[in-house]
């Protein structure tokens, strides 16, 4: 009979054998708090900036903020916060009503070798979660071009752009709070909600000045809360 502990080294093995190991945790020291928001008031205007475009599309309701798609809009709906940082740990909690996807991005709005400043950032849908560097990876505006002028090269770009991501299947339950927690160091950015991490190593990760942080949201509500940024000592 197969013992417990020999199931265990053949799962070991089979991990080895396709490449995969488990995810080593980062392990940083929270600095100075750099951003906080609770929601406690009733006006969005004096920590995040919103383009008349999506006005309406975030409200704060019962110390909540509250956003979603605007039909029409041709884009996910953006909130922005605008301050300096590098490495950092962001916390907050999250929960989808209505929503779709949204992502939460690391711009760099003075960076011109990348489309709209994009320099990294995580990504939720209903099932899962990932972390992406965009700087090197689809927002590079030599691979966009590329993908646009050689769509015959579609697979071989694809294949590339899947190596500037990591991604875990993750069930969002309707209505739940989730807290989150998003650490940047270096060129290591990673995700965490409860046990499940997705993590990448990559060049684009280790952009050391960005200028924006925040979410953008399609399809109906998604509610945030709590948002915490700390430096990195």
């Amino acid at each position: 009979m197969f013992s417990k502990l020999n199931f265990i080294c053949v799962f070991f093995m089979i991990g080895l054998c396709y490449g995969q190991s488990p995810i080593k945790p980062l392990n940083v020291e929270k600095g100075a708090l750099i951003f906080f928001d609770d929601f406690e008031r009733e006006e969005m205007v004096s920590k995040w900036t919103v383009k008349e475009k999506f006005s309406g599309a975030f409200q704060i309701k019962d110390g909540v903020l509250v956003g979603k798609e605007l039909e029409g809009a041709g884009h996910g709906s953006v909130a922005r916060a605008h301050f300096a940082f590098s490495d950092v740990v962001i916390e907050f909690d999250l929960k989808f009503k209505s929503g779709k996807r949204l992502n939460i991005v690391m711009d760099d709005s003075l960076c011109k070798t990348v489309w709209a400043g994009h320099i990294s950032r995580v990504a939720f849908s209903r099932n899962d979660f990932r972390v992406q560097d965009d700087k090197t990876g689809s927002m590079d505006l030599n691979i966009r071009n590329r993908r646009l002028k050689h769509p015959e090269k579609a697979d071989d770009i694809k294949s590339f752009l899947k190596s500037k991501m990591d991604n875990a299947k993750f069930k969002f339950e309707d209505g739940k709070w989730y807290h989150v927690v998003i650490t940047k160091i270096g060129d290591v950015l990673e995700c965490k909600i409860g046990h499940t991490i997705v993590q990448i190593k990559s060049d684009g990760i280790a952009h050391p000045n960005l200028n924006k942080f925040g979410p953008t949201i399609t399809g109906g509500e998604i509610h945030f809360d709590n948002f915490k940024i700390w430096s990195i000592n």
